[in-house]
């Protein structure tokens, strides 16, 4: 599907995103910047440089729900693996279950009470009272269903492996994360997001840096892309897989069950208009048929831009979903691992 396939609607909600991101996320981008300034003691700059084995290549571990679905997790632990992983933050504790020890791991969302969950969350209770966030995603079904006694177990886990893991993480983090994290004992590196032109003085980005000085990054709007940036332009890794970076879900998802259902509702009258926001794709790989959303187009736009101006091969091992572009190989993960990356 191209751009002039897409219905006008929708072209008209994707392209108010970046201004809708910014006026959410604004203030708490550069409260929480002054806020994290006292902890902001390394950056990329202080990353120990990596041996010849992990220098070769890398696979990015996004948590779509292709990750389960394909089982990547257990092929990337009997494969024994020796180059670099990056995983993001909502994949953490399903690789650590599954006895793989990221070298990196990423986050990114300033949203003040969801993302502690990744690292196991003090106050669990108090902060899914009343979200369904995760309860609507498509995502792994131990984190959909999470009990008190599975986010204990959590917390356990993360606290055993922390302190063997570089936690990436961006000035916009939220307190809590950062508060969990230096209990935890994670090695933490700091760094800004790129969320409009730095080169203008009196831009976002411009306005976060001057508060900490720490290098910034593209991330394309969301962690997974964070994720691939880093691995490809920081630490300039020439071979790289995606896993888990679906940008969609499955067709026989329920509209109810995606992360923006509640959000694309001022924008529409009815159902019918309502459906007319999730254009369908076909995966190449598998002629498999998926949908997407305005905002998970959005950051497939952003993703691809990013690519078609770096510099290595990405491969897109998800296997599913709509990542895909003629400058981009889908291949099967288990290709990537038989080719000796």
């Amino acid at each position: 599907m191209n751009q002039n396939d897409l219905n006008i609607k929708f072209v008209d909600v994707v392209s108010q995103i970046t201004d809708i991101g910014k006026q959410w996320h604004s203030n708490d981008l550069i409260e929480n910047a002054k806020v994290n300034l006292p902890f902001c003691h390394k950056s990329f700059k202080d990353l120990a440089p990596l041996t010849q084995e992990k220098k070769r290549s890398a696979v990015v571990v996004s948590a779509g729900p292709s990750l389960h679905k394909f089982n990547v997790l257990q092929k990337l632990k009997s494969s024994n693996y020796t180059g670099t992983i990056v995983v993001v933050d909502g994949s953490l504790v399903k690789c650590l279950k599954n006895g793989i020890i990221p070298d990196y791991v990423l986050t990114l969302d300033p949203h003040p009470t969801r993302m502690v969950r990744w690292f196991g969350d003090n106050d669990f209770e108090e902060n899914t009272r009343h979200d369904d966030y995760f309860s609507r995603q498509d995502l792994d079904v131990e984190f959909r269903n999470n009990s008190i006694k599975e986010n204990q177990e959590n917390i356990e886990l993360i606290n055993k492996y922390a302190p063997q893991i570089k936690l990436v993480i961006c000035s916009s983090a939220p307190k809590n994360v950062v508060d969990r994290a230096m209990e935890a004992g994670f090695d933490m590196y700091w760094w800004n997001p790129i969320v409009d032109a730095p080169q203008d003085p009196e831009s976002l980005t411009r306005q976060i840096y001057n508060i900490n000085k720490k290098s910034c990054m593209n991330t394309g709007g969301t962690v997974g892309t964070a994720a691939w940036v880093f691995a490809n332009a920081i630490l300039k890794i020439p071979e790289i897989a995606i896993t888990g970076m679906d940008l969609g879900y499955h067709s026989d998802t329920p509209l109810e069950m995606t992360q923006t259902y509640y959000e694309l509702q001022e924008f529409v009258s009815s159902r019918d208009e309502l459906e007319q926001l999730f254009p369908r794709f076909t995966f190449p790989l598998t002629s498999e048929e998926f949908y997407t959303d305005p905002t998970y187009f959005w950051y497939r736009r952003n993703f691809l831009d990013l690519h078609s101006r770096s510099s290595g091969n990405t491969y897109n091992c998800s296997e599913a979903g709509t990542l895909f572009a003629s400058d981009i190989s889908c291949i099967t993960f288990n290709d990537f691992l038989q080719k000796g990356h």
